[in-house]
């Protein structure tokens, strides 16, 4: 039996990331028997299968203060820098222990190629590096690459990128950067869709409802239908993109989006994708707005990934930030809407065909609720889109695999 050592980050606090090592191992099953070795890059070996959590749910509030702000980007790359430094030892024997049982390694899925003051640069690095040293065949799967890199992240990324056979990232854009830092890399990098596409096949016998986090079924006890709000703190804006959205008004939109959702018969279910930011920004800042409002339920903040896939399956239509609320319920055919504010999930959107599913923030809540199709299904060329984006990612996991 062949074996793959799949190194991304399985184990994020935010739980998209996790649904991504899922549904590429659900892709990888379906391609034959395989032992697959899941591997976090930050935090070592860990099980293919997910215990169920007994913890409770984190809540804590990322910093926003002068003090973050004034710190400049090289105090944080060095502090990464050394803090790699100081649990190489202990990574770089399970690494190497990993890529000698493996015939094969991948390092995906997620936004991996970004430069996070060197966390992921270093950690790619460290993967890359041994399974050249060990000679074992390296591919890149279905990852987002954005800038800005340093000059050491660039000289590392594109060390891994170009020992690799193949490079998948998960979006037109992403190949385009990629290739402006090396034009090199084109013949054997290829834009495809986000795993998360597979999660109805990763989760096959999953009904909302079911498991250790209870979440209520599809439709509300009046028979109303449901509309899910997956809510992100929009601080989160700051670190990936030039959007910028205060706290309070944001907060002020979800209410408002909550207030007309109910003012049109219309049951709503407020979830998070389980980061700790999140949790604290719903609990501090949305849920006191929403006191007393008839036909708005507040969802456990989940802490496994089938938490979260429940969630998003408990709905009839999903209007959300995260990328990773958005795909699961768009392979699940629900009417889905995503607020603009990071390039990767306008361009997924747009490949999709479902650009007037975008919402942007700055436009009043009423507003974007009147002009969304929430009980309808996404129609024209979504369904048959849908399809083909999923077949190539068939084909090319059967490539790589052979």
């Amino acid at each position: 039996m062949k074996t793959i050592l799949l190194a991304g980050v399985p184990k994020s606090p935010n739980l998209g990331d996790g649904l991504i090592a899922y549904t590429i191992n659900r892709m990888i099953r379906m391609r034959g028997s395989y032992r697959i070795i899941h591997f976090d890059l930050l935090d070592g070996r860990c099980p293919e299968e997910e215990t169920p959590s007994e913890a409770a749910p984190v809540v804590r509030l990322n910093a926003a203060g002068l003090k973050k702000r004034a710190t400049p980007d090289w105090m944080r790359m060095l502090k990464a820098y050394w803090l790699h430094r100081a649990k190489d030892s202990v990574m770089l024997g399970q690494v190497r222990e990993a890529v000698a049982e493996a015939d094969a390694v991948f390092i995906g899925g997620g936004h991996l190629l970004i430069d996070t003051y060197l966390t992921f640069p270093l950690s790619v690095r460290r993967v890359a590096r041994e399974a050249k040293r060990q000679r074992k065949p390296l591919h890149i799967v279905f990852v987002g690459a954005r800038g800005p890199w340093s000059l050491p992240a660039k000289r590392w990324f594109l060390e891994a990128c170009r020992y690799a056979e193949t490079i998948a990232v998960r979006d037109a854009d992403s190949r385009e950067f990629l290739l402006a830092m090396d034009a090199s890399l084109a013949d054997k990098t290829v834009a495809l869709a986000d795993p998360a596409l597979y999660t109805l096949e990763a989760f096959p016998r999953l009904p909302a409802g079911s498991g250790t986090d209870r979440v209520p079924a599809s439709r509300s006890a009046r028979n109303r239908p449901v509309v899910g709000l997956g809510i992100m703190d929009p601080h989160e804006m700051k670190r990936h993109s030039a959007f910028r959205w205060e706290r309070d008004e944001c907060a002020d939109w979800w209410r408002d989006a909550a207030i007309e959702l109910t003012s049109r018969g219309l049951q709503v279910n407020v979830f998070t994708n389980g980061s700790a930011t999140d949790n604290a920004f719903v609990e501090m800042y949305v849920k006191p707005r929403c006191a007393g409002l008839e036909g708005v339920q507040f969802l456990g903040y989940p802490t496994t990934v089938a938490g979260l896939v429940e969630r998003i399956a408990a709905c009839d239509a999903v209007i959300a930030q995260r990328l990773h609320a958005c795909i699961p319920a768009l392979s699940m055919m629900k009417p889905t809407y995503g607020l603009i504010w990071d390039q990767k999930l306008s361009s997924i959107f747009r490949e999709l065909g479902l650009e007037s599913h975008l919402v942007d923030f700055r436009r009043p809540a009423s507003s974007a609720i009147a002009a969304m199709r929430l009980t309808e299904a996404p129609a024209g060329r979504f369904p048959e889109l849908i399809r083909l984006k999923k077949e190539e990612l068939y084909r090319h996991m059967g490539r790589i695999l052979a």
